[in-house]
């Protein structure tokens, strides 16, 4: 196939890149700093220790720009780092600032972190969404996505491609990749998985055609493109642990291998008018398409692959009879997941991961680790016809939306969205040009909840009764519904705190929505 027909949707795409490389990007993560992160969530430079710098609003940061900040910060603010980094007591003097003024010895304790207004929770919601209109002669009008992370760094990431024929899009992918213990193996997908099953179509067709090759090739290109990539990460991690490498060179080959990740691939042919899921993980692929009497209905093209399916209970088992308690509670030695890239600790031989803890800082050992290999990243595929005429459309989400989510209310919550939007219309980015304001301190004292207390954890945020459309990208308007919709207090609260708090009250939840459709735009 000849890689250079392909295109991949990256105007809006997360990135973190490291300096040098010049380009835009909206993520910057300094791993050659121990002290200093950019985030794109709320435009504020963290330091390490918990101070805030507020930057100023761009909406695309580039190389330059954040050379140029860390510079003139780390220049202007050698005094702060000094007092900050070393063990030398800091010697307060009072001068014409008023720092040891009345007003300032009589202030009393605030949190660092004000509570969400509604302003702050819409722009957290919107900051990474983006819509991708498709169209010539796809069969695609138009896909929707957004990112609303929890975890620092992000560990959901999401890519999309197309490959062309005669000027005309003949195909188009899409990846959504949730990472646990890490966000490396994460990443390595984002860059690695479209160039796999790339690799792997070229083989079956070297004119470059996919529509030359026959469905069930096209199946196995992905499946292999799947194991394949997987053996890589980790044999080339294995090597590392077994080698004589250099430490640097050897944590950025494990780092893959010792965090793990799902992934959800969905390949449609715009001639076939098919679309295959690949699912590795409990990332979850549905369709949503309106029944003759007009009522939207939910279709699994996936299946979560975790320790309470039936079916995946019975493979382990026997592929490991005599280890009867090696799934307890839905979960496989302690994880969720029966299928996943990475997880060296439930992949690597006990003395491989004795040697890697000894050598290069693995992580402990699972027990009781009998007969390992207890995942497999080999992905279940299933291939559904599409029909465009009839307004189909397809959501693909990490299991952050499926927590809060069922199939039906998502499909039901995209269903109303289509009365007021047209997903034939190209949606403008929001406006993120200024930020909002934060709620005074004033307002906050005065607050008085009137619902009294309320044991908010043992809410279900995805609520019908608090479903709301408020915005213009469908995977921004389900993010938004699965972290409580027209409950304010609800979702402002939920999107408050920062890592690490935040992983205990939501998950990083990545969502896509694909609308499929042709010259005649069906009337939602």
């Amino acid at each position: 196939m000849n890689m250079s027909r392909i295109t991949r949707f990256c105007s809006s795409e997360t990135r973190r890149i490291s300096i040098p490389p010049l380009r835009p990007c909206r993520e910057f993560i300094f791993t050659s700093s121990p002290f200093i992160s950019i985030r794109n969530c709320n435009r504020r430079l963290y330091f390490s220790h918990g101070s805030i710098i507020n930057l100023p609003r761009v909406r695309n940061w580039n190389g330059r720009q954040v050379l140029g900040v860390c510079s003139a910060l780390l220049l202007a603010g050698a005094g702060i780092s000094h007092h900050i980094f070393t063990s030398r007591p800091l010697k307060l003097e009072s001068d014409d600032t008023g720092f040891l003024s009345g007003k300032h010895i009589a202030e009393r304790y605030r949190p660092p972190i004000p509570p969400y207004t509604i302003e702050q929770a819409n722009e957290a919601l919107r900051w990474e969404e983006a819509s991708q209109p498709v169209g010539m002669g796809s069969g695609v009008l138009r896909f929707d996505k957004c990112r609303v992370p929890s975890n620092n760094p992000p560990e959901d990431e999401l890519t999309s491609a197309s490959g062309y024929e005669d000027d005309e899009v003949e195909w188009l992918l899409w990846g959504i990749f949730d990472g646990h213990a890490g966000w490396e193996t994460a990443i390595t997908l984002y860059a690695y998985m479209i160039k796999y099953i790339a690799r792997e179509l070229a083989i079956l067709s070297p004119s470059g055609r996919v529509s030359e090759v026959a469905p069930e090739n096209i199946d196995l290109a992905i499946r292999n493109a799947f194991l394949q990539l997987d053996h890589d990460i980790m044999d080339q991690a294995a090597k590392a642990v077994s080698g004589s490498p250099f430490l640097n060179d050897a944590m950025s080959q494990l780092g893959p291998a010792y965090s793990g990740s799902c992934a959800l691939v969905s390949f449609y042919h715009s001639d076939s008018q098919q679309i295959k899921v690949a699912c590795t993980g409990d990332s979850r692929a549905v369709l949503g398409r309106r029944s003759s009497v007009g009522k939207w209905e939910a279709t699994a093209l996936s299946k979560d692959q975790t320790g309470k399916d039936k079916e995946e209970v019975i493979r382990l088992q026997a592929e490991h009879p005599d280890e009867p308690g090696m799934i307890k509670d839905g979960r496989i030695l302690g994880l969720a997941v029966t299928r996943a890239f990475g997880d060296s600790r439930w992949k690597w031989s006990r003395e491989l991961q004795q040697q890697a803890k000894k050598r290069f800082f693995g992580p402990n050992i699972i027990e009781p680790l009998l007969t390992p290999p207890y995942l497999t990243a080999e992905p279940v595929i299933t291939t559904t016809k599409i029909e465009p005429g009839k307004g189909d459309f397809v959501i693909m989400a990490s299991d952050g939306l499926w927590d809060n989510l069922t199939s039906e209310q998502a499909v039901n919550l995209v269903g109303r969205w289509l009365k007021t939007h047209d997903p034939a219309t190209e949606v403008k980015p929001p406006n993120l040009a200024q930020a909002p304001a934060a709620m005074a301190e004033q307002q906050i004292s005065a607050r008085e909840n009137p619902h009294g207390r309320i044991a908010y954890a043992e809410i279900p945020p995805g609520d019908d009764n608090n479903f709301v459309i408020a915005d213009e990208n469908a995977a921004t308007h389900l993010i938004r519904n699965a972290l409580g919709g027209g409950n304010e207090d609800m979702l402002c609260g939920l999107l408050t705190p920062m890592p690490p708090l935040s992983r205990k009250v939501r998950d990083d939840i990545t969502v896509l929505v694909i609308f499929f459709g042709d010259d005649t735009i069906p009337n939602y």
